[in-house]
Order: C-alpha cells, then structure tokens, then sequence
C-alpha cells in the first residue's frame, strides 16, 4: 500500500495535467503567446519570435508602435525597437537588435536606461553605439511616463 498510493496519484495527477492540456492547448502554461509585432514580442521578452521578425524582412531602425500602461501613460507611441527594448529592461533584445544594426547611431537609448535605473543596458549601449551623444542626459520630469519624457526630449 505505501508503495501503490504514491504511485497511483502520480499516475492520476498527470493524467488530470494531460487532459487538460489537451483542452486548453493555448494555455500560456504550456506555448508562450504568439506576439502579433515586433513590439509585442520585446514586451513579452520573447526574443526568439523578435529575432524571426527581423530575419522575416522588419527593419530594426523603423519605428513601432508601442503602448504601456505605465511607461507611455497608456499612449501609443512610434518609437525605434531598440528604445523599446530599453524601455522594456531586455537586455537580450537590446543585444539582439544592436546585433542587426538596430539604433547604433543614437547614443539617447542609453539616456532612457539610465533614467529607468538599469546601468547594464545603458552601459551596453554605450559600448555598441558608433555615435554616443556628447551631451549627458536630460533630467526626466517627475510627472511624466519615463518614455514619453525621453521622446519629447530627443525630438
């Protein structure tokens, strides 16, 4: 008996994980969400679907549209991917993107990793950006979303 109960519920516990499996296939439990943009798939931090967006033809330099709750203020905004990484906190996307090319020109990404506090992506840009800005960063308003204070900034 002691050796049959433990073995029994086991048995039982992923038969019951099975089927319901079968029934939600899409649970995120089990797939991770399909990104619909290159946007989505930074956001979610799924750098393997950002990456096939980008070997599937999208420009790592054009604008996406983005929208967060907190750092947009629910806005949408056209922004660069490699911004939106920084925004974000990826620093897998952000090598990724620096990878293609994306945003190396712009030395101001590292400006908005700074003011949301992440040294190790701000440093990264710096290191792989072929024009880093010569001017520091501008301080951030208090009241505004961290993001759309650095795009009103770099305009």
């Amino acid at each position: 008996m002691l050796i049959a109960a433990p073995t029994l519920m086991t048995a039982l516990g992923l038969s019951a994980l099975e089927v319901w499996r079968f029934r939600r296939p899409e649970s995120e439990l089990f797939v991770t969400p399909f990104a619909y943009s290159l946007a989505e798939a930074i956001e979610r931090d799924d750098v393997q679907r950002a990456y096939e967006f980008i070997r599937a033809g999208q420009n790592p330099n054009d604008p996406i549209a983005a929208r967060h709750p907190v750092l947009t203020g629910g806005r949408q905004v056209l922004v660069s991917p490699l911004t939106w990484a920084v925004a974000m906190n990826s620093r897998q996307a952000v090598l990724m993107l620096v990878g293609f090319g994306a945003g190396t020109t712009d030395g101001k990404a590292a400006c908005l990793a700074d003011a949301l506090g992440n040294a190790e992506i701000a440093q990264l840009v710096r290191h792989y950006s072929d024009n880093p800005s010569p001017d520091p960063c501008p301080a951030q308003k208090a009241a505004d979303a961290p993001l759309l204070s650095f795009i009103a900034e770099s305009r």
